[in-house]
């Protein structure tokens, strides 16, 4: 396990700002945010099922995984299920796809889930390779009319999602292998990503990816992706060869977005195929990276899968506690050694502070929800969203988004928002 400390803090401008506090979800409308905060819920994550896919008489592992979610989903009050990538080992044969589908399938209707693409989920390692198996089988088709699916980025191979647990709405975001493009271009995946972070800054985050944390403790500092040339839907890909490593995804993504507090990755098997690291994002808040591959082992890994527990108060002194244990539908065991069976002790709702009330409501629709300030919608706070308060303000213009530019919250869209939203220029990059 590793751990590391930055002096740089933050937070006391992402409150001044209103991002960083989570409002409390209501289950159907009648329990407490009490009640339900006071659940112990489990995200399941499993990662590289590429062998069973891959042999027939290993299959059986993986649906043992997806079977104990379904006959247990009540007693571990399962809320999400990630899958880390190297869905397939042989991504050009149609069968292993359509084993991994039926796989997969069973969740549906079950539990939120997601399925990211890892390396050997594309075809081919030279010119060209292609990714539209991964694409017809797990791209976002396969989730119309699942109301917890949010949308996928630019290419449709990273994915987000929400799911209500604890007494919050959680968003899960997906990212592609090696997610490709520049933080600051929203027209690739990993400007994307960065931009769907900024409008959902409120919500506690999860984020799962194919490969980040390796399995010695240390992030990847360089791509393995010697991409050349990428098609999706037959025509090429150009973001494909812009990959970024897992440390350039901490450093652009995770540690500058607070509301990430943990990272679920998989694809390093050489040095035990698993490994664990908190290190503090720039406001100095712990973020849990969480590792795990077991392909290597024995009959492609035996069904191992971990489950990420969140007990509130059962940590030291009264905190939460975040507990991740290892283990195999298929062997009926855990595994205990100090990478498969470990914990973390948090404040939770410090970090995330519910908003307050009785908890009684409708349950929050995350389509709409608006970041004060953000008039036009785009995701950015900028000199557009100033002239669309200054035309409303005229009487040039007054279809606008009045909830977004009321930023002081006063009932009226006046001179005073459209000088809070100039003086935040900036402050949201």
């Amino acid at each position: 396990m590793r751990s590391d400390r930055r002096s740089v803090r933050r937070r006391a401008v992402l409150k001044a700002l209103g991002v960083g506090v989570a409002a409390p979800l209501v289950v159907g409308g009648v329990a407490s945010t009490a009640d339900a905060a006071s659940e112990s819920w489990t995200v399941v994550v499993l990662s590289d099922t590429q062998k069973y896919a891959e042999n027939s008489s290993l299959v059986s592992y993986a649906h043992d995984q997806t079977r104990w979610v379904v006959d247990n989903h009540e007693a571990e009050n399962v809320r999400f299920v990630t899958h880390c990538g190297d869905v397939v080992e042989n991504p050009e044969e149609r069968t292993e796809w359509e084993r991994m589908d039926e796989v997969m399938a069973r969740l549906d209707g079950v539990v939120p889930y997601s399925t990211v693409p890892g390396n050997h989920d594309w075809v081919g390692w030279f010119d060209p390779r292609s990714i539209e198996h991964y694409r017809s089988y797990f791209g976002p088709a396969r989730y119309d009319g699942r109301s917890w699916y949010g949308g996928s980025g630019p290419d449709g191979l990273s994915h987000y999602q929400f799911f209500a647990a604890g007494g919050y709405e959680f968003l899960h975001l997906g990212l592609e292998w090696e997610v490709p493009g520049s933080a600051d271009d929203p027209a690739t995946p990993f400007g994307w990503a960065r931009q769907l972070l900024r409008r959902y800054a409120d919500r506690p985050t999860i984020v799962t990816t194919h490969s980040y944390l390796r399995d010695d403790g240390d992030r990847m500092e360089r791509v393995q992706g010697d991409w050349g040339e990428t098609t999706v839907d037959g025509n090429p890909d150009p973001n494909r060869a812009t990959g970024n490593a897992g440390e350039t995804t901490w450093r652009e993504l995770v540690r500058t977005n607070s509301q990430i507090f943990a990272v679920f990755n998989g694809h390093f098997s050489r040095d035990g195929g698993e490994s664990f690291r908190v290190s503090e994002n720039d406001d100095g808040l712990p973020v849990y990276q969480i590792m795990a591959d077991y392909q290597r082992r024995r009959r492609g890994g035996e069904g191992w899968l971990r489950l990420v527990s969140f007990l509130p108060g059962d940590g030291a002194g009264g905190d939460d506690r975040i507990q991740v244990r290892t283990y195999s539908p298929s062997l009926g065991v855990f595994e205990t050694d100090a990478d498969s069976e470990f914990g973390f002790d948090l404040r939770f709702a410090e970090r995330f502070a519910p908003s307050g009330g009785d908890g009684e409501g409708e349950e929050d629709d995350p389509e709409d929800e608006t970041l004060a300030g953000d008039v036009d919608g785009d995701g950015d706070i900028d000199a557009d969203d100033v002239g669309l308060v200054q035309r409303r303000i005229a009487r040039y213009d007054d279809d606008v988004d009045e909830t977004a530019a009321d930023v002081d919250g006063d009932g009226d869209v006046d001179i005073a928002d459209a000088i809070a939203i100039r003086n935040r220029i900036g402050t949201e990059r």
